[in-house]
C-alpha cells in the first residue's frame, strides 16, 4: 500500500512540475502579447474609473469640501454662483412652484452664508437676531423674506406671483452682494 501512495505522490509532483514548466514556457513565449493585453485591459478599466468619477462628480464634491475646510473661498463662491444661477433659472419658468423653490433656495444659501460668517444659533431666526443693519444694509427686508420662506413651508398652497418672487430674490441678491458673494 505504501508503494501505491508513493507512486501517487511522485506522479502528482511530476504532473505539477510539468504543468508549471508548461505555463512558464507559455508565458515566456507569449510575454509581449500578455503584457500588451494586460496594458489594454488596464487602460479600459482606468477609463471606466475616470468616466464614473467624472460622471458622479465625486472628485468635485471632495475638492469643495476640502477647500471649505481650509478656507478656499473661490470654490465656495463658485458653488454659490452656480446655485444662484439655478435660482434665476427657476424664476424664468414663470411657475409659482418654481418661484417658491427659488425663494427657499435663496433663504438656505443666505442661512449658510451667515453660519459661515460666524453667527451662532439653533435656527436662522436666532442668527438674524445677532445681525445689525450696519452689517447687512437690508436686514429688515431679509427678515421679511425669511418669514415668507417659513410661511411657504408651513402653507404649501400659498400663492406667490413671479413678480413677488423676483422682489424677494432681489432682497437676497442685495445681501449676497453686501457679503461679496455676488458682483
Amino acid at each position: 500500500m505504501n508503494d501505491l501512495y508513493k507512486n501517487f505522490f511522485e506522479t502528482a509532483i511530476f504532473l505539477f512540475l510539468a504543468a508549471s514548466r508548461t505555463l512558464i514556457n507559455f508565458y515566456l513565449d507569449n510575454q509581449l502579447l500578455i503584457q500588451r493585453l494586460a496594458l489594454i485591459i488596464s487602460g479600459v478599466l482606468l477609463w471606466f474609473v475616470i468616466f464614473f468619477v467624472a460622471k458622479l462628480k465625486i472628485l468635485e464634491l471632495k475638492t469643495e469640501r476640502y477647500m471649505d475646510v481650509i478656507g478656499g473661498a473661490d470654490i465656495s463662491q463658485r458653488r454659490s454662483i452656480k446655485a444662484w444661477r439655478q435660482i434665476q433659472n427657476r424664476l424664468k419658468t414663470n411657475s409659482s412652484a418654481q418661484a417658491k423653490l427659488a425663494i427657499l433656495e435663496a433663504d438656505k444659501i443666505f442661512d449658510e452664508l451667515i453660519k459661515l460668517s460666524g453667527f451662532k444659533g439653533k435656527n436662522m431666526n436666532e442668527r438674524l437676531a445677532q445681525i445689525t443693519e450696519a452689517q447687512i444694509s437690508n436686514l429688515k427686508e431679509i427678515i421679511f423674506a425669511h418669514n415668507l420662506g417659513e410661511r411657504i413651508i408651513k402653507e404649501p398652497e400659498l400663492k406667490i406671483s413671479t413678480g413677488e418672487a423676483e422682489n424677494i430674490i432681489g432682497i437676497y441678491k442685495k445681501a449676497f452682494q453686501d457679503f461679496g458673494l455676488l458682483d
